[in-house]
């Protein structure tokens, strides 16, 4: 129960309730608080008491309310420079998640026009296309379109790619994927087969990414399409 305290409004002792919870790990990043009615319940104050404390935690970027479930505690944001080239284990581990990877598809494709042009390749030649889902603490982030040329990565056929594919490139293969050469970013609502495999509702804000990168030799590594999402990330330009 709070204090009935004149000098601090009560909606005010539950925030600071609420976030102390947070801060201990009572309620952890992702899980869902509980439902407004109970909440009033627990602590004795009316619902727009609570509303008003929770509101406040919302704006200020401690809990996301999700339509139709309910309001949870807000995952750490993970931060990105758009020019700097950071595989995203790196980025998740720097941000305090556990990264790891699922293949959904390896496969090879014919070079079209954009990518024989982007990977000094012919028309026609083999292109090694692997799709994964990016994952942080087991939830799906990214959704990961990858196309290497394929002679030069036909390593990557059989490799496993469960972890950060730029270690394995870099500390096996002397491949440092550090040149991005061009890089466009813009935002993508999620159709039903984003949707499917990253987890989320159709419509979830998505950061839409495609790239090519190259290594220290300015060789072609790979040209990506990636979508990320979009309540766990942040871009610096």
């Amino acid at each position: 129960m709070l204090q009935d305290d004149a000098r601090i409004p009560m909606y005010a002792q539950l925030k600071a309730s609420l976030l102390s919870d947070i801060a201990s790990g009572k309620y952890a990043s992702g899980e869902r608080i509980p439902a407004e009615p109970e909440l009033g319940d627990r602590y004795g104050v009316s619902r727009i008491t609570v509303r008003k404390a929770i509101k406040e935690l919302v704006d200020e970027g401690y809990l996301i309310k999700k339509q139709g479930k309910g309001t949870f505690v807000r995952r750490h944001v993970i931060d990105r420079k758009i020019e700097y080239v950071m595989g995203f284990t790196e980025s998740l581990e720097r941000a305090g998640y556990h990264a790891s990877s699922e293949v959904l598809e390896r496969t090879i494709i014919p070079a079209d026009a954009n990518l024989a042009d982007k990977l000094d390749l012919a028309a026609g030649d083999d292109v090694l296309y692997i799709q994964r889902v990016r994952k942080g603490d087991d939830i799906p982030i990214m959704l990961e379109n990858n196309y290497f040329p394929a002679q030069r990565f036909a390593f990557l056929e059989h490799a496993d790619l469960s972890g950060s594919l730029y270690r394995l490139l870099s500390e096996e293969h002397g491949i440092r994927p550090i040149n991005p050469k061009t890089t466009t970013l813009s935002m993508a609502l999620a159709d039903a087969e984003l949707a499917k495999r990253m987890n989320v509702v159709v419509g979830t804000p998505f950061f839409e990414i495609r790239t090519l990168i190259c290594d220290q030799d300015d060789r072609p590594v790979h040209v990506g399409h990636q979508f990320y999402l979009g309540e766990l990330y942040t871009f610096t330009l």
